[in-house]
């Protein structure tokens, strides 16, 4: 019993404590964070370009025929026989 009064004990003066350093800081610096870190963030002149360059779509992309060609180079093929590469790789 004397234990659990003497952790209640601890546990309000971390967040009194808590509270009391919360108080004394305080930001000075009203600035919007796109001022204070300018290096963070891209001008949006540039975001903006990138976006337009995603958004391009060609006729070829929606007929199917440019995708496919795409979907060979990030593809990987299933081997012909698989428990040859298990055996190769060692998984079981």
């Amino acid at each position: 019993m004397p234990l659990i009064i003497l952790g209640l004990f601890v546990i309000v003066g971390i967040v009194i404590y808590a509270l009391i350093k919360y108080e004394n800081s305080v930001d000075e610096d009203d600035r919007p964070v796109r001022e204070r870190y300018p290096h963070a963030f891209p001008p949006k002149k540039d975001v903006k370009d990138i976006f337009d360059s995603f958004m391009n779509v060609d006729d070829e992309d929606l007929e199917g025929n440019g995708s496919e060609k795409k979907s060979d180079d990030n593809t990987i093929k299933f081997p012909d026989d698989a428990e040859l590469e298990k055996r190769k790789r060692n998984i079981h």
